[in-house]
């Protein structure tokens, strides 16, 4: 309506961020793509990108936001992939006397993205009487204490090594652009558009709330709460995202046939989701414009046994002409993954394993789950489907007796994302006992 408007396109990563690109492009080529945030047009990025885009562009309001943030001024230096190891070295050598069960990098590093960062606290005298909505774990005032001199101990260590987590650069491009607004220099954008908000946490929602004036087509969020395989829940009023009683349920499914979503919706049986109203999520109504073959469930004896039966099933859809770039082998894991890939190369079926880089045509894929997210393909085989690898020990070790409901649950949506990949076959494979995340399903 406004050929002058100036709209954000983002989602959780870059990968889905040039897939939302390629799909604008292709239902309108004439379409103006912008260069930079601010400029007209739609914009489209990956909404880490787009922060660190903002912080490299906005030198002067990102140092006035570095003493709201942190509590000192600062540089921008390079961006950790990871802060866990961080985490890990600062509670192994700081005595603060917290909980072992609760001094862990993944506890830690949700507490201070959730929580500190998202509330721009500098201080320990903040951090004991600020609220923690959403947080599945209590902490008495000791244990406040006790995280606040890790806390600490992370901000001094990273300011030695002039290094920033993405979080970080997240919650200094929200509050640089609060400061910028002040100022009087208006906002990037008119509008903006959020695909797969069900897994961003706090900074993200900061960052975009910061990005446009609040009022009309502000904000414009898609998101599918069953598919929350990152982070945890968030209440949007928090960071003046108005959503109750303004938000429109989408129940039919395009992408995969009834077969396949009724499988899908099986794996959530009896599990309990949230929306970002903070409203109970249900998949009643749930429905598709297609139909298809049953999904198959394929139990083997052994691990070989199991890489011979996909080696013998992509094989026999080679030969009836299937496009080999809509095979898809999805695993929970990168070794997973490499495990098969290996295994059906020696099989003599030629596959690509696919990581941040784009699918190239020519050659089945093997992926993990989470890679495949926002992706999808005509034949899928979740392989690996037994007791051992799903729900993935590694996601539920160390958590918190009162968040291992959270991390189940994430689990449980990581299989349903998977399953709703295929667009036509859906094959599953395990070896040993299957997973109880298939539960109903078969």
């Amino acid at each position: 309506q406004d050929p002058n408007a100036r709209i954000i396109l983002t989602t959780y990563n870059t990968t889905l961020a040039e897939g939302l690109k390629a799909d604008v492009r292709a239902l309108d080529p004439d379409v103006v793509i912008a260069a930079k945030p601010g400029d007209v047009g739609i914009y489209v990025c990956g909404v880490d990108s787009l922060a660190k885009g903002v912080v490299d562009n906005s030198w002067s309001y990102v140092n006035a936001a570095f003493p709201t943030v942190f509590g000192r001024s600062g540089v921008v230096g390079p961006q950790r992939t990871s802060s866990f190891a961080v985490w890990r070295d600062v509670a192994a050598t700081i005595n603060s006397g917290l909980d072992s069960k609760l001094a862990t990098p993944g506890f830690l590093d949700s507490e201070y993205t959730s929580v500190v960062l998202a509330n721009r606290i500098t201080s320990l005298e903040q951090y004991a009487k600020v609220a923690r909505p959403g947080r599945g774990v209590r902490l008495s005032r000791p244990q406040r204490i006790a995280v606040w001199n890790l806390v600490d101990a992370y901000r001094r260590q990273s300011e030695m090594d002039e290094t920033l987590s993405f979080p970080e650069v997240l919650a200094l491009a929200a509050e640089a652009l609060r400061i910028r607004a002040e100022a009087g220099e208006g906002y990037l954008a008119d509008h903006v558009i959020v695909d797969e908000a069900q897994d961003l946490h706090a900074t993200h929602w900061a960052l975009l709330r910061a990005l446009a004036a609040e009022g009309p087509n502000d904000l414009f969020i898609a998101e599918d709460s069953h598919q929350r395989i990152y982070g945890s829940p968030i209440v949007l009023s928090r960071f003046g995202i108005k959503i109750v009683g303004r938000s429109r349920r989408l129940t039919l499914n395009y992408r995969t046939t009834a077969q396949n979503l009724a499988f899908a919706v099986g794996v959530l049986s009896g599990a309990q989701y949230t929306d970002l109203e903070q409203a109970e999520e249900t998949t009643s109504e749930y429905r598709s414009a297609r139909s298809g073959p049953e999904p198959q469930l394929i139990g083997c004896d052994s691990q070989v046994a199991e890489l011979q039966k996909v080696a013998d099933l992509i094989k026999s859809w080679l030969d009836d002409d299937a496009v080999p770039e809509s095979i898809a082998v999805l695993t929970r894991s990168q070794d997973e993954r490499d495990r098969f890939v290996r295994g059906l190369s020696e099989r003599g079926v030629s596959v690509r394993a696919v990581d941040r880089s784009a699918a190239s045509p020519g050659q089945p894929v093997v992926m993990t789950m989470h890679r495949a997210k926002g992706m999808e393909f005509s034949r899928v085989i979740l392989s690996g489907a037994d007791d051992k690898h799903v729900p993935a020990q590694v996601a539920l070790r160390g958590v918190p007796e009162e968040e291992r409901a959270e991390a189940l649950l994430r689990e449980r949506s990581l299989l349903y994302v998977a399953s709703s990949r295929a667009r036509d076959s859906l094959v599953v494979t395990w070896s040993g006992n299957k997973s109880e995340l298939l539960g109903t399903t078969g």
